[in-house]
């Protein structure tokens, strides 16, 4: 495609994209001449025109922001069609003198509210700016009174508009989240008092979901088993009222009644005929209620009930709840009664029961679930990276968290280095190195053990990592430790802002989680190990000849493709037979070390550098002619010339001779390449060694 072509699109996209702002400038452009001014000409076909034209394009842009959406662009022009619209209206019945003025001010506010972000606070400027100019310059208005007034009154109605809608926005949504919670908050208390779950948990989607269901199935089997009882005994009303985690209070959480004099709790847990049966943990059974009788806690004032009974619900001795009855008519519930609500008690502590189980059930599977697919990818994750973000999205999964990351332990001086972090502040911590210290990242390594004990963090008295690299504003922190064969090898933190967010049973997946983490990681290290070890030369730390033609290969089938230069730089050492011979090899493999750090240090981070085979070393260059590898060369040769090494018998200085070959220059193959990159290197030997020659 011509850059032509390219040029005409980009036009098209952008004339598509901004026509609407463009007609809705062009019409305002006729305010700025005082088009509708009255004294100026009569009313013809020019403004008929102009409002046809107005109306059209007013209609096609709301008709567009109706089926679409409006975004900040689409809602931007159509304000400013609407404030065109409104100020012409207003110049055609006498400018800015006109008793519909503040009809400018009214648009402005209507405006403001309905757009939507920087598209309000747009449209306000707009029409400040509009309306100045055109009663400036269309209409020729030089009051300056006047004109600053009529500027401030469209600045203040469109700024107090936005502000009060931004804020009643706020407000609304704040409520939303405020009554959001307050039913998560509600869930969570049935779940503890129907003990389903532990109050430490964790707090993700799925459970939330489930503990909900959880309550549900509890509430619906309550209420059919009170609705049973109020049918079978002629109850006036039949009441559950359960103790709240505290032990302090009773609250109704399940009834079937006939009277609407019913208070909703809670109440005090040892007061009344409903306290005598708690604090017994015996049945009580009242006949013959005397008028204006307050014990009934249940009753907002006195119960017009003749007969009343509280069976305590208990399990293995301890008070789960009081079963409550009773009757307008004066007879007293009979022996045979008072055994049928005992045995309804045991159909209550089943419901609990039954859905603790089946809470635990749905748990685990959802667990042994999440920790199978971790499995899976584990498996078929190949380097640490992978490894890593597999990990952290599966203990993302397992506790909604705030922060998380990755350590990794080195024996060989005992450092720790944060190799991934996600969440808050995680660009501040990866690839932070530190040393063993007092930290709970290493006390973790040191120990092998999971910190803190409880999973409570106070960052102005624990360290995570170092002292000066604080992670502020978490409450609940979990540090795991990564073991392989009893040898740590890093560690998997988690931390989030709300406390008590890792409790046991989400401890214990995060923990089976870091297991099959560890293992994962150690195979990808060693994986990567084995590659360094199959792709590098071990005394350089250089490509080794195999990776060095594999990789050259696709680079210059790249080079072909996009027809880009790649130059072949050979290196060979002078004399270096004669360095061994006189110094030794332990000499003469710290000179082959020498002249790969120089090598490694010299190019650049596309270029690559191999070792052939003793002394001789090549250097690939990515869209490199030969002049720029000659250059590179120099470099090299004059960087090796002025490196002085130590050995036993004295100090020793190298040089080496260099030759240039580039494609396609001077070949067209990878072997040619070599053929030619050899020619100029024994060219450069021929000439007296410690210089660079090209073809």
């Amino acid at each position: 495609m011509t850059a032509l072509v390219q040029a005409a699109l980009r036009v098209r996209r952008t004339a598509r994209s901004t026509w609407g702002l463009a007609a809705a400038f062009l019409l305002a452009a006729f305010l700025l001449a005082g088009f509708f001014i009255p004294e100026s000409r009569d009313f013809g076909w020019g403004h008929l025109v102009w409002i046809v034209c107005w109306a059209s394009l007013f209609v096609a842009r709301a008709r567009n922001a109706y089926r679409h959406g409006t975004d900040e662009k689409s809602a931007f022009e159509l304000g400013a069609f609407l404030i065109v619209g409104v100020l012409a209206l207003i110049q055609l019945r006498g400018g800015v003198g006109s008793n519909l003025y503040p009809l400018n001010y009214v648009t402005v506010a209507l405006v403001a509210s309905f757009a939507t972000g920087r598209a309000g606070i747009g449209l306000v400027a707009f029409a400040l700016v509009l309306g100045f100019a055109i009663a400036f310059l269309g209409e020729h208005v030089r009051d300056p009174l006047q004109l600053g007034l009529n500027s401030l009154f469209t600045a203040g109605f469109g700024a107090l508009s936005y502000l009060f809608t931004r804020a009643e926005i706020h407000r609304v949504r704040r409520q939303s989240a405020l009554e959001l919670e307050a039913q998560k908050a509600k869930v969570r208390d049935d779940t503890r008092l129907f003990r389903l779950v532990a109050p430490s948990s964790g707090g993700a989607r799925d459970e939330d979901r489930l503990y909900q269901t959880s309550v549900q199935e509890v509430r619906q089997a309550l209420y059919h088993a009170l609705q049973l009882l109020h049918r079978t005994l002629d109850l006036h009303t039949c009441v559950l009222l359960m103790p709240t985690s505290e032990h302090e209070q009773l609250r109704i959480v399940e009834l079937v009644s006939k009277s609407d004099d019913l208070a909703d709790g809670p109440f005090s847990l040892g007061a009344g005929a409903v306290g005598a049966a708690v604090r017994r943990r015996l049945t009580t059974n009242l006949q013959q209620i005397r008028d204006g009788y307050r014990g009934i806690c249940y009753y907002r004032g006195p119960a017009a009930v003749r007969s009343f009974i509280a069976v305590p619900v208990l399990e293995r001795g301890h008070l789960r709840a009081v079963l409550c009855a009773d009757r307008l008519v004066d007879r007293g519930f009979s022996p045979e009664e008072e055994e049928l609500l005992r045995d309804s008690t045991s159909h209550v502590l089943r419901a609990f029961e039954n859905e603790r189980v089946f809470m635990q059930l749905e748990r685990s599977k959802v667990e042994q679930e999440i920790l199978y697919r971790v499995s899976q990818d584990l498996s078929t994750a190949r380097t640490q990276d992978s490894v890593m973000e597999v990990g952290l999205t599966a203990a993302k999964e397992i506790a909604p968290h705030d922060f998380a990351a990755i350590t990794e332990y080195q024996h060989e001086g005992r450092k720790h280095t944060v190799r991934r972090a996600s969440g808050e502040r995680a660009l501040d911590f990866h690839g932070l190195r530190f040393r063993d210290n007092t930290s709970l990242t290493a006390m973790v390594v040191k120990n092998r053990h999971f910190l803190p004990y409880r999973g409570d963090f106070d960052s102005n008295q624990q360290v995570l990592f170092t002292k000066k690299a604080k992670l502020k504003g978490m409450e609940s922190l979990l540090v795991l430790p990564l073991v392989v064969r009893e040898e740590p090898i890093g560690t998997l933190i988690v931390a989030a802002k709300r406390p008590g967010a890792f409790g046991v049973p989400v401890r214990a997946t995060l923990q089976a989680l870091s297991n099959h983490l560890a293992v994962a990681m150690a195979s990808a290290r060693l994986v990567r190990q084995l590659e360094e070890l199959a792709t590098t030369d071990g005394l350089t730390g250089c490509l080794n000849k195999r990776a060095f033609l594999e990789q050259m290969e696709q680079k210059l089938l790249a080079a072909q493709r996009f027809g880009r230069k790649l130059s072949l730089i050979v290196t060979d050492l002078d004399h270096f037979k004669a360095v061994n011979d006189t110094y030794g090899h332990a000499a003469g493999d710290r000179v082959l070390q020498a002249l790969g750090q120089v090598l490694r240090r010299m190019k650049r981070e596309t270029d690559m550098v191999a070792r052939f085979g003793g002394e001789e070393f090549c250097v690939l260059c990515e869209e490199t002619d030969s002049r720029g590898a000659q250059l590179l060369a120099e470099r090299v040769r004059e960087e090796l010339e002025g490196t002085e090494l130590q050995t036993e018998l004295g100090p020793l200085r190298v040089t080496a001779s260099l030759g240039v070959a580039t494609f396609p220059d001077h070949a067209s193959t990878a072997p040619d390449l070599f053929v030619q990159g050899d020619k100029a290197l024994y060219e450069a030997k021929n000439r007296g060694r410690n210089q660079v020659c090209t073809v």
